[in-house]
């Protein structure tokens, strides 16, 4: 199990959800201030097991690192509020971040998921449908500024009334078409409604 908590509180909450261009902030919370501290935010980058240092903070002062330099700040409502607050929320914020309070030997640390939530459209080229592999179909998607949708988003649009007659590539490299309304060109009329 992990060391229990000694200076900062354990989020509500390890997922905090939000939109493109919106303001999000990822809480980080101090029971107690020790005596010579530091918190480090940094955003944890699985796809290389390397972490990238955002803001250190020694609760007087603070300095920005990185990217996301411009549009991160500590929140700081009051002494032991070290939650960092994102400006402009942007598609690659997404991921993991670490608080970690460094006080010496005994570095301690919580880690949140900050999950952006979009609306789920279809895209289909000029030249007609079914015409990309996964990898045009990825390419097309960041051309238009967007994202392949991820199997999870594509059913909870279809539970909100998504009815397309038209097979498309998801995140995970599967191909799904979401279905209420039975019809002959869409499986036929015998189809159940389902993704």
């Amino acid at each position: 199990a992990p060391p229990r908590l000694q200076y900062l509180l354990e989020p509500l909450h390890a997922t905090v959800h939000t939109q493109r261009g919106a303001t999000a902030t990822l809480p980080c919370v101090l029971r107690a201030l020790p005596s010579n501290y530091r918190v480090k935010w940094s955003k944890v980058e699985p796809a290389n097991y390397r972490e990238s240092i955002i803001i250190i903070t020694n609760g007087l002062y603070h300095k920005n690192y990185g990217p996301l330099s411009p549009r991160v700040r500590l929140r700081h409502s009051h002494r032991y509020d070290a939650s960092l607050t994102i400006t402009s929320v942007a598609l690659e914020d997404e991921g993991r971040y670490r608080c970690q309070l460094v006080n010496g030997l005994e570095d301690e640390s919580i880690s949140l998921t900050l999950h952006l939530e979009g609306v789920v459209f279809p895209y289909q080229p000029s030249n007609g449908r079914y015409k990309f592999n996964y990898h045009e179909a990825k390419r097309a998607c960041e051309q238009q500024d967007s994202r392949l949708a991820t199997y999870q988003q594509l059913y909870k649009a279809w539970t909100e009334g998504l009815d397309w007659c038209n097979a498309g590539w998801v995140l995970d490299g599967t191909v799904h078409y979401p279905i209420i309304n039975a019809r002959e060109p869409c499986g036929g009329r015998l189809l159940l409604p389902g993704v």
